[in-house]
């Protein structure tokens, strides 16, 4: 919900200052922009609506103390529009980022402040969460090691950081139950089972049952693994453990990979469902094409799976889903500062099921430069997710975080 603080000078009617403030709440409800306006300054808004001139210091004052892009809200009488110009024209010379929406009856106005105040709950949801980073990032993510507070600053999650010793005794000490259940639940609902053997599905059952316990003694929304000690001190893979969480709500990212992760979530905020953590494969500028694949995934984005086992390795369990044609769209956070941004839309075209790749295998033709992965990658992983939202995301990512501190 958008809280907006009404400012107004002392020299304006106090009557024709409600009367605004109350016409441009109603025009708001009427167009579905869920708002509540402040009595008085006192916590801090999302928005000020300046009511009337005169209240340029108003404003400033109301602003002291927060960070992130200010949200200045006129309409077209009583000297509103030059107020929130003066005011914006300052905070840009200071070097804060801002912007005016003027609410006059024009529909554009109000589309914008709608999607604005969605990027606001975006932000205030990721600021809410609670990312594990679960054992070290894996010794290959020499690009994709940010530090935990360069995170929190530009992109919100707390991180949390979870000894792989207490997920290993987490497994051994898995309630035998409902590890029992989990492994059936994937079994049943597989269309084939080709290389685990029973034990392999009980053994990655018991590490689902685990890290779900782990995940809820540390009250975490997200994690990421270092997935690869399970291969190394278990003989068995996190793959079946990760998608299980994933479709519990939980964005759940391999190999310690934060900025993946972080995108996960990202993306999940934003579109309302589970991404598709994936390593890119081969691509074809040209055509506009890349082969994306991983060992694991949400079964809530594909039309069916098989069971296989995990590909480097050769152990545990991972999912070889398919993935509807359709539209999609591919997404990655980098960069030294984590303000750098890879993001497109595209379609769907194809599955594979190639012996020399992961297991669940897609091939996409993005709107844009594929070349860029060649040249100036953000990293390794990617994340897919259906629909198209790079519109939102690039929105949203000049909006809140390109800007610089925020």
């Amino acid at each position: 919900m958008l809280t907006i603080l009404p400012l107004a000078s002392a020299f304006h009617s106090a009557d024709q200052v409600r009367a605004t403030v109350a016409g441009i709440g109603a025009a708001l409800e009427a167009r579905g922009t869920a708002h509540r306006m402040l009595a008085a300054p006192g916590a801090p808004a999302g928005a000020l609506l300046l009511v009337t001139g005169g209240t340029e210091h108003l404003a400033l004052r109301a602003l002291e103390g927060q960070s992130g892009p200010a949200l200045i809200l006129a309409h077209p009488s009583q000297n509103s529009l030059p107020a929130a110009m003066e005011v914006l024209s300052l905070l840009r010379q200071q070097g804060r980022p801002g912007r005016i929406f003027l609410l006059n009856g024009d529909e554009a106005g109000h589309a914008d402040l709608a999607r604005a105040a969605a990027h606001l709950a975006v932000r205030d949801r990721l600021g809410a969460t609670r990312l594990g980073r679960i054992g070290a990032p894996s010794d290959w993510l020499v690009g994709s090691t940010p530090d935990p507070r360069l995170v929190t600053r530009t992109w919100g999650p707390e991180v949390v950081d979870v000894a792989m010793e207490e997920v290993l005794e987490a497994i051994r000490g898995a309630d035998a139950g409902e590890a029992e259940a989990i492994g059936r639940d994937f079994r049943e609902g597989a269309r084939g089972v080709l290389e685990p053997s029973p034990r392999d599905l009980a053994l990655a059952a018991r590490v689902a049952a685990g890290l779900r316990a782990v995940v809820r003694a540390h009250r975490l929304d997200a994690c990421s693994v270092r997935c690869f000690d399970l291969v190394t001190e278990l003989r068995t893979t996190g793959c079946l453990a990760l998608s299980a969480l994933l479709d519990e709500g939980v964005v759940a990212g391999c190999e310690g990979d934060l900025p993946a992760a972080v995108t996960m979530l990202w993306m999940q905020a934003v579109g309302g469902g589970p991404g598709f953590m994936a390593n890119p494969q081969d691509l074809d500028p040209a055509a506009g094409t890349l082969w994306l694949a991983h060992c694991t995934i949400a079964r809530s984005l594909v039309r069916g799976y098989s069971l296989r086992s995990h590909f480097e390795s050769s152990l545990g369990v991972g999912l070889q889903g398919e993935l509807a044609q359709g539209p999609v769209t591919l997404a990655r956070i980098g960069g030294a500062d984590l303000r750098g941004l890879f993001v497109a839309d595209g379609d769907l075209l194809a599955n594979g099921d190639s012996a020399l790749r992961c297991r669940t295998q897609v091939q996409v033709r993005l709107a844009a430069e594929v070349g860029q992965l060649l040249t100036a990658p953000m990293g390794n992983h990617h994340v897919l997710a259906p629909g198209h939202w790079a519109g939102a995301l690039k929105e949203y990512h000049g909006f809140l975080v390109a800007g610089g501190p925020g």
